[in-house]
């Protein structure tokens, strides 16, 4: 009886934890999603898992010189995962949502037991803490949105501590680290060389103990099997295409790149301002997105030195240093496990090139929560020993609370990702779909002036989710997938997807061409506000001598506020009037029309 009721508070524990993934995926549920850029890219090739066109490799990225020359990342577990509960949701968009909470509240789970089986009911309540702290720091955005940055990351905080717990002495969790780090790994590149090394620590020490002390074989064979068979996918795309997509990522990663990396000082700064508690904590009561905003600030070249994470670091050392004194052998382990994380991402991150976007570095929020853990189990173990009580499972408990009520409140009104983007393709769909012939084929190009492709892709995700037969020019031969693109002469029609300053030049150039529909999601205030925006923006660029620019504007408002040289002011209003959008219009046009 008593192990049936820990079990059962155990459960309660773990469903208290991950409830509000649960309460994210039925607030989205009611909420219509059209997923634009990397996330229509990513719903296409979900759609694809199962048959003759089942994905290989992952999602394309900023890997390679040109389009033509484009690599992808790893691989395509991530898509193997998702595409269960997309068709259980009966191909809806809101699918990739459903998946994305579910397999992040497995994991809580699994992690939450993992404690209770490991350190008993107190591990239970400290791993669940630790969980929500989690769930609290990323927010309902990244934990319900399968972009491959934000898929894998309580993917790599439950490798880092079965990774931690296997060194411990229970080598079946090998099998976990092997798993998961492979998901994550090829899910999104920057956890490529931590997974190597995370997965070098645990085989090599469990296979010295095999070797030296007689340790059973078996979890390292299965370790193995299992890593065989997650990484099939991407040496079979290697054999059977040329070029294959490891062979880019190696070339990429050895120097290929025309962007120079962030070198050592860079990333020394980018590491500790990770490590900085002191603001991760108040933001982690202010903010929904407390380790995606700190990653967002860390990433800042401007950033100053933090003091606070180097006194983190520094504290960090002396714990290591106390514990191979006293012979620790767990908060060891522990602190092999963040040792290794720290030195090989810090390796790995002198290596980022060109701008440092807040979703490479996501990883690091999981070394600097096992590094605090590392630090306040010090900190116990030596107040204990100076005959001070300290409850820790109360704590842990109430710490676990606060996060996951705060977590609830921010699911609640979470709204799906890029909504913005997306709203004018959701409402000219209605009047493009009559317009179309299911019997035809149709190739869909685009010119955007916010985010090039990236309302492209939506409506072409739109129309093959429909059924239609829809491909692209060969020059997207990668982020399509070679099966969708269409030669010249082997399609009846072209969709052009038209937006902001485009449209009226478009129009002009192709007299022939049918407009279906022009759609402006913008109210009256939202216009006037994006034309007062636009023209001080103009006064500005003028101002400062970058005339140049005002014509990109017009034409890629992303593409303008990505140039190095402009001022903070400048950047914020660009960033505003792409939160804004443009209208947006759809054209159909006889085979050709595009050169």
């Amino acid at each position: 009886m008593r192990g049936i009721l820990a079990r059962r508070g155990l459960a309660l524990l773990a469903f208290g934890v991950l409830s509000p993934l649960v309460v994210v995926a039925v607030a989205l549920a009611f909420r219509t999603w059209v997923p634009v850029l990397d996330m229509a890219m990513t719903e296409l090739r979900v759609r694809d898992v199962g048959g003759r066109h089942t994905p290989l490799v992952g999602l394309p990225g900023r890997i390679g010189q040109t389009l033509q020359e484009q690599g992808s990342h790893p691989g395509p577990w991530s898509f193997y995962l998702v595409a269960p509960f997309y068709r259980l949701a009966g191909a809806r968009a809101w699918g990739m949502e459903l998946a994305s909470c579910v397999i992040n509240a497995a994991l809580v789970g699994l992690l939450v037991w993992l404690g209770g089986r490991r350190f008993g009911p107190t591990g239970a309540a400290v791993f669940a803490a630790v969980a929500a702290v989690a769930v609290r720091g990323y927010g309902p955005n990244v934990l319900s949105h399968p972009w491959n940055p934000y898929f894998p990351v309580l993917l790599w905080l439950v490798a880092a501590i079965a990774a931690w717990l296997a060194l411990d002495g229970n080598h079946w969790l090998a099998t976990v680290v092997v798993a998961t780090t492979s998901v994550a790994a090829q899910t999104h590149v920057p956890y490529l060389v931590n997974a190597i090394a995370l997965n070098a620590l645990v085989i090599g020490v469990i296979a010295w103990r095999v070797w030296r002390r007689g340790a059973p074989w078996r979890p390292l064979a299965t370790a193995f099997g299992v890593g065989a068979l997650v990484w099939l996918a991407p040496f079979v795309e290697q054999l059977v295409r040329s070029p294959g997509n490891i062979g880019k990522l190696i070339r990429h990663f050895m120097g290929d790149s025309h962007e120079p990396a962030i070198g050592v000082g860079a990333a020394g700064r980018l590491v500790l301002a990770h490590l900085d508690w002191v603001r991760l904590a108040a933001d982690l009561i202010t903010r929904k997105d407390a380790f995606v905003h700190r990653a967002g600030v860390a990433g800042d070249p401007d950033q100053p030195l933090s003091l606070v994470g180097l006194v983190v670091l520094l504290a960090w050392l002396a714990a290591a240093v106390w514990a191979w004194r006293r012979r620790h052998s767990t908060l060891l382990n522990l602190h092999a496990v963040v040792a290794t994380t720290l030195v090989v991402g810090f390796a790995s991150s002198t290596r980022i090139f060109g701008k440092v976007w807040f979703y490479l570095t996501l990883w690091m929020s999981t070394t600097a929560l096992l590094m605090l853990v590392a630090l306040v189990w010090t900190a116990v173990i030596l107040v204990r020993e100076r005959d001070a009580g300290v409850d820790v499972r109360l704590a842990a408990l109430v710490v676990a609370a606060l996060a996951t009520v705060g977590s609830i409140v921010s699911a609640v009104g979470q709204r799906p990702p890029e909504e913005v983007q997306g709203e004018n393709v959701a409402l000219a769909m209605p009047d493009v779909t009559p317009v179309l012939d299911r019997d035809a084929r149709y190739v869909v190009f685009w010119q955007e002036s916010i985010v090039p492709g990236s309302q492209g892709w939506a409506v072409f995700n739109e129309l093959e989710r429909r059924g239609f037969e829809v491909g692209t020019h060969a020059t997207w031969h990668v982020a399509a997938t070679e099966h969708r693109v269409f030669a010249p002469g082997t399609f009846d029609a072209e969709v052009h997807v038209v937006s902001g300053g485009w449209i009226s030049d478009w129009a002009a150039d192709h007299p022939g061409a049918e407009r279906i529909v022009t759609t402006d999601h913008r109210s009256a205030e939202l216009r006037q506000r994006f034309d007062q925006l636009d023209q001080r923006v103009a006064e500005r660029l003028t101002e400062i001598g970058r005339a140049d620019l005002i014509e990109v504007v017009d034409r890629n408002l992303f593409g303008a506020s990505l140039d190095p040289d402009l001022p903070a002011d400048i950047v914020d209003d660009l960033s505003e009037m792409i939160l804004i959008g443009e209208p947006l219009a759809i054209f159909l046009a006889p085979p050709g029309s595009t050169n």
